[in-house]
């Protein structure tokens, strides 16, 4: 149902995910498009980001938990919590929940937290460290491991500008969408300075 991408550096965090939603359980080739331009990215904050791939229906329910609070001053561990909190009363489609959530913690330090239905919700955290992006993502019905090895990682050490990082992830949406026909081209990015 979905492709999501991240990466956090020292100073910054961008998430892209692609816009379609599809009914699940897919049955056949070509799966049934409820639609094509549903955001799986969210700006919670100027600090916080939260992506998904999966049951979009599920994940919208344990993001939208979110709105019962001023999101303004929310901290990524607050918004890790309520998530973790949400997820376990709302059913999930066999096809699963993964949720990223990246940007600055109450320190002030870059981090990208992932959790998901196949683990509990249990997150786990991975700090940005000088030097190196911590890149993570997730694909509904595509295994996102060898994307990001052979698509996302070997340009990194290329990147000069936010353009740069931009690009890549979109063009590693786009290659997935020629494979995943639960992965779409319209692209939906975020961004945390």
């Amino acid at each position: 149902m979905s492709a999501i991408l991240a990466v956090c550096g020292e100073a910054f965090c961008a998430m892209v995910s692609d816009g379609r939603m599809v009914e699940e359980p897919i049955s056949g080739q070509q799966p049934k498009v409820i639609s094509e331009d549903v955001p799986k990215v969210r700006k919670v904050n100027r600090n916080v980001l939260v992506g998904f791939a999966g049951d979009t229906l599920a994940a919208v329910q344990i993001i939208n938990a979110l709105d019962e609070y001023n999101t303004q001053y929310l901290t990524l561990e607050k918004i890790v919590k309520i998530l973790c909190q949400k997820a376990p009363s709302v059913r999930v489609q066999p096809v699963g929940v993964r949720l990223l959530v990246g940007g600055r913690n109450r320190k002030g330090q870059f981090v990208l937290t992932t959790l998901g239905s196949a683990e509990q919700y249990v997150p786990q955290t991975q700090p940005a460290r000088a030097g190196a992006y911590l890149i993570e993502g997730a694909c509904s019905h595509t295994e996102i491991g060898p994307w990001l090895e052979g698509e996302v990682k070997p340009q990194a050490s290329a990147w000069r500008s936010l353009d740069d990082v931009a690009h890549t992830l979109d063009g590693c949406i786009a290659k997935l969408a020629e494979q995943d026909k639960s992965v779409n081209t319209t692209c939906f990015r975020e961004l945390v300075m």
